[in-house]
């Protein structure tokens, strides 16, 4: 009986082509800095073949991010999370952090950008909430 053969996977999305295009670069451009012919990394953008640790660290090292943004982060998208992270100081982020853990959590009441308590609410507010859901 001949061996049966695995189906092919689907490749997950990656983002190489959009960090390639977001630094200005062409395939020769790029496949001649990684020593890569600029066809084959076209194939690899595209998910027809697989890419290695050492090709996307080359990658991340050129276009100036890290490994995980090529395969999570489109940095052509300006609402995404990460392009606003990248744009907010340090204590904004921090703020960031605290209303996404609030949203993830179910919290009704995020704290917000302007609330300078946030997140430990003032002892009026936790009051006037506790008396909320009591009534």
């Amino acid at each position: 009986m001949p061996p049966v053969p695995k189906p092919k996977r689907a490749r997950r999305p990656n983002f190489l082509r959009q960090w390639r295009k977001f630094r200005g670069l062409s395939l020769a451009s790029v496949g001649a800095e990684i020593s890569m012919d600029g066809t084959n990394l076209g194939r690899i953008e595209k998910g027809e073949v697989p890419y290695s640790q050492d090709l996307l660290e080359a990658l991340a090292d050129l276009y100036g991010c890290e490994v995980s943004d090529l395969l999570i982060r489109d940095p052509s998208e300006p609402r995404g999370i990460w392009s606003i992270w990248e744009q907010a100081k340090p204590a904004e982020r921090e703020q960031i952090v605290r209303v996404a853990g609030a949203l993830v959590a179910g919290d009704s009441n995020p704290p917000t950008p302007h609330d300078p308590q946030s997140p430990a609410r003032s002892p009026q507010t936790s009051a006037g909430r506790r008396t909320r859901k009591a009534s």
